[in-house]
């Protein structure tokens, strides 16, 4: 009787349509690190492509999610990111960018489907705001990069940003 419960148990499981999800990925940089930190909230050690290039994705716990209205046009997110996986190496990362720099760190976060790693679905790049630590967690809070002269007090040209040609 065991014995057919595990044939037609491992029939079904073997039949069962595979479930497709999504994969979140993030790429943090910024010139002052010794590395850009590819992550995901995968088990395990992986690659993705992205535009031909392949990266090799860590295991890490984080969570994304909005921080604040839908109906804002000041998008904020609020990433939390586990350091205790990665050793504090992350953290140790972040804490070599000088802290009088104008240069933001650039978060760069990615959807892609469970089973096609090589085209994201949906990217976002955002610029860093705040970091602050707790307890093996990196809490930081992102945004869509700026662009506005009265909310960055700096102006910026098409060398800057190319697509203003076309509305210039």
């Amino acid at each position: 009787m065991s014995l057919n419960l595990e044939a037609r148990l491992r029939t079904f499981l073997a039949s069962a349509p595979q479930t497709i999800h999504t994969v979140q990925t993030l790429e943090i940089w910024h010139s002052a690190m010794s590395e850009t930190y590819h992550l995901w909230r995968e088990p395990y050690v992986s690659t993705t492509s992205v535009s031909g290039v392949v990266r090799v994705m860590r295991p890490v716990n984080f969570e994304i999610k909005l921080a604040g209205s839908e109906g804002h046009l000041d998008q904020k997110f609020s990433i939390a990111i586990s350091t205790v996986d990665e050793e504090n190496t992350l953290r140790n990362e972040l804490d070599r960018i000088p802290v009088d720099t104008l240069e933001k760190i650039v978060i760069i976060y990615r959807e892609f489907l469970s089973d096609d790693l090589s085209v994201p679905q949906a990217s976002a790049r955002l610029q860093v705001e705040s970091i602050s630590y707790a307890k093996g967690v990196a809490n930081i809070t992102a945004v869509s990069p700026r662009l506005s002269m009265l909310r960055t007090g700096e102006s910026y040209t098409p060398k800057d940003i190319p697509m203003l040609r076309g509305f210039l």
